[in-house]
């Protein structure tokens, strides 16, 4: 009879060439066994097979300079839960049914304007994600581990109630916050100069934002996402990089400087304003800032 390959072996196969750091972390295999035990014991009704799994997760993971620590914090059990959820199986769609579908309905009482009927907000969230669209896997596979999946979820559950709304007519607020691509801009009484810039070079800023973003580290852009996008606290991010809340607060703010540099060179470069129009389009930049990095940064999950 011929050999079963090693948990390892099947994780490593599939490791994309960006993500091969993953492949020298010590004990490698002690800690495939412990997540297959953590997943089956918080799922012991979802029978996924063990190589779908790790193909799974293998597949998600981004480059780090940290590869152990980054493993060592992964919600396993949401992953395997969303893989089988992603794979069709009843049993996965029950528990997901079960445990966290009636948590994330009370995100919607963050949404302004109310006038939403739960039942089918949550109608919509299942189709939203659990649904395959033509030869994709269905939307629940976009979820990457970098943070709860219950928090995924609330964030899903908010969007698809800011589609109800506008689809029906109720905008109000809602335009501020719902799309996560970051095509709404807030304008809270900005002036005739500012608002002019806003609109003439909104398609200018976005592209040097998105720049500046990609010049970043891994690490770099990974925090920036578990704590803009993902909403993840800094004491959890703190705890994936065995460091102290303290020291993630300092690398965010650099992050934001760098970010917000990057796109003034950008700027600078490209539109060849003025320095009064520069420092002008700087102030729409920043303040229009988180907004747009939940745009740019959301790559679902």
């Amino acid at each position: 009879m011929s050999k079963q390959p090693s948990r390892s072996h099947l994780f490593l196969q599939h490791l994309p060439p960006q993500a091969r750091c993953y492949a020298e972390v010590p004990g490698l295999e002690a800690l495939l066994d412990s997540w297959l035990s953590i997943a089956r014991q918080a799922w012991p009704d979802v029978m996924l097979p063990e190589e779908d799994f790790l193909r799974h997760v293998a597949t998600r993971l981004s480059p780090s300079d940290e590869p152990a620590a980054m493993l060592a914090a992964l919600p396993v059990a949401d992953l395997y839960l969303s893989c089988a959820c992603a794979r069709g199986l009843p049993t996965a769609h029950a528990a997901l049914e079960r445990h966290l579908l009636p948590r994330v309905a009370s995100a919607l009482k963050r949404v302004r304007g109310g006038g939403l009927d739960t039942a089918e907000v949550l109608q919509q969230l299942r189709q939203r994600l659990l649904v395959p669209q033509g030869d994709a896997e269905p939307r629940i596979a976009e979820y990457q581990g970098t943070g709860p999946l219950g928090a995924w979820l609330r964030a899903a559950v908010v969007r698809t109630a800011f589609n109800l709304q506008r689809a029906e007519g109720r905008r109000a607020r809602a335009e501020e916050d719902a799309e996560a691509e970051g095509s709404a801009w807030v304008e809270r009484g900005a002036d005739v100069e500012l608002d002019y810039l806003r609109r003439r070079h909104q398609q200018d800023f976005r592209e040097a934002l998105a720049g500046a973003l990609a010049s970043l580290s891994p690490r770099e852009r990974t925090v920036l996402r578990l704590h803009v996008v993902e909403g993840v606290s800094l004491e959890r991010i703190g705890a994936m990089y065995q460091t102290h809340k303290s020291t993630v607060s300092r690398w965010i703010a650099q992050t934001r400087r760098t970010v917000l540099e990057g796109a003034r060179e950008r700027l600078a470069e490209r539109l060849q304003l003025s320095a009064d129009e520069l420092r002008s389009l700087m102030r729409v930049v920043h303040s229009q800032l988180d907004v747009s990095l939940l745009g740019l940064l959301k790559e679902p999950g």
